[in-house]
């Protein structure tokens, strides 16, 4: 599990994340995205199974 500060900036990250995916209107751009927020989501708590979810 990562630090809490590393924590924070990530949530910051995934904020901006989720927002750039709601206006983006090019699916495979919006594909993209989502795996990055995947990847941070995993980041956070690698042992979570809920992350899938958002897939």
């Amino acid at each position: 599990m990562a630090e809490a500060e590393e924590v924070t900036i990530f949530i910051e990250e995934l904020g901006r994340l989720f927002n750039e995916y709601k206006k983006c209107r090019d699916e495979k751009i919006k594909v993209q995205i989502m795996k990055d927020i995947h990847l941070i989501a995993e980041a956070i708590d690698p042992e979570n199974e809920d992350i899938e979810h958002f897939l």
